[in-house]
């Protein structure tokens, strides 16, 4: 294998160190569109320093700012996704990176600045291997991914649907150095439930409380859970109730429901809308709202065979590399579904992703780039 790569690795350590604390360190929550231009436009400035012009895109929505690399490609390239949105409000109090024991700790270290670091760097190696070749290679950093990929999925649609294959920088898992390959579809959705007031000490009986109807159906619906197939349902959030001395004439529930295979879908949704609408307590009006979706990432024999020359490439330059499944979605749903085969997962390592206790391995992240370019160099 070259080991030109992991020369030129090592002369851009620093840098790579470097940028990756300048990305942390401002605060791109998905809510915060200044904080999100500024990480656009720091994460431009630093692919313009490897030859890498990443041009920003808006949706027709015009909401958000994304990043796309070659964008005139159409279709015989390979895609590599990241997303710059954070979990991580400014009135969290967690803000900065710090690097202790050759841990970073910090908003979005895990998920998902140090991905786009591997993935922005794998690219700029490449570039110094093959200076002379248009390399089918296509970017897309979102800023949308941690409430549903909303504005950036026609983006996606319109211009990443036609890749061989995709790969997602989400954060590889410490646990056996672990990539993703599969990953469960979600259904964020709402459930509206209208009842009647009444006064609460003086004439109850006329009114319909719209939260003794909630709890009816949530204990109907938490039957639906098949932990052995793969299907959770969880009614994790409930709103109702006007004041304590009123009967509640309205209640919302927030559900989250989470499969493993497409070929699910529909019979979740008719056991659902089942216990929905069979009779409840008179005079109550339900309805339900979906908030966004994602199908399943499940593994097919094209994905199968990019995980196989993906191990393989880490067995020859010596590191670890399992597959696994997780409950969580990502880019890689959406992309799937379009008929893409796709990794995840291939990230720099580590853990504890949405909490303060977030952190990325230092030494991963040179690593993981290692690993992907030389991955990428057996495909083209």
């Amino acid at each position: 294998m070259d080991d030109r790569v992991v020369k030129y690795i090592k002369e851009l350590e620093k840098e790579i160190y470097k940028d990756f604390e300048d990305l942390v360190n401002i605060n791109s929550f998905s809510q915060n569109i200044e904080g999100l231009e500024r990480v656009a436009h720091t994460l431009q400035a630093i692919g313009l320093k490897h030859g890498i012009k990443l041009d920003k895109v808006y949706s027709p929505k015009k909401e958000r700012p994304h990043l796309i690399f070659n964008k005139e490609l159409e279709r015989d390239f390979y895609a590599l996704i990241g997303h710059f949105d954070t979990v991580h409000s400014l009135e969290s109090g967690f803000l900065n990176i710090q690097e202790r024991d050759g841990i970073y700790y910090g908003p979005g270290t895990n998920d998902m600045k140090s991905g786009l670091i591997v993935a922005l760097y794998s690219l700029a190696i490449l570039k110094k291997l093959y200076p002379n070749r248009n390399l089918p290679i296509k970017i897309l950093f979102n800023s949308d991914e941690e409430i549903g990929s909303y504005d950036s999925l026609d983006i996606m649609k319109n211009e990443f649907s036609k890749a061989k294959a995709g790969f997602v920088f989400e954060s590889c898992r410490v646990d056996g150095y672990s990539i993703v390959t599969a990953r469960k579809g979600g259904i964020s959705l709402d459930i509206d439930i209208k009842g009647k007031a009444a006064h609460a000490g003086v004439e109850p009986q006329k009114g319909i409380n719209a939260i003794t109807t909630a709890a009816k159906i949530i204990l109907k619906l938490n039957r639906l859970n098949d932990f052995k197939n793969g299907i959770t349902l969880g009614c994790n959030v409930i709103q109702g109730g006007i004041v304590k001395n009123t009967v509640a004439p309205f209640c919302k529930i927030g559900v989250d429901i989470r499969y493993v295979k497409k070929e699910q879908y529909r019979q979740i949704m008719k056991d659902f809308e089942n216990i929905l609408y069979e009779p409840n307590d008179e005079g109550t009006e339900i309805s339900y709202t979906i908030e966004h979706q994602k199908v399943p990432l499940e593994k097919t024999p094209a994905s199968q065979e990019l995980y196989k020359l993906y191990k393989q490439t880490a067995d020859e330059i010596g590191i670890k590399c399992n597959e696994t499944a997780t409950g969580g979605g990502s880019d890689a749903n959406i992309l799937s579904d379009f008929g893409v085969p796709c990794l995840d997962g291939l990230g720099a390592v580590g853990n504890f992703s949405h909490t303060t206790k977030e952190f990325t391995i230092k030494e991963s992240i040179p690593k993981k780039i290692e690993h992907f370019v030389k991955f990428i160099e057996k495909l083209i």
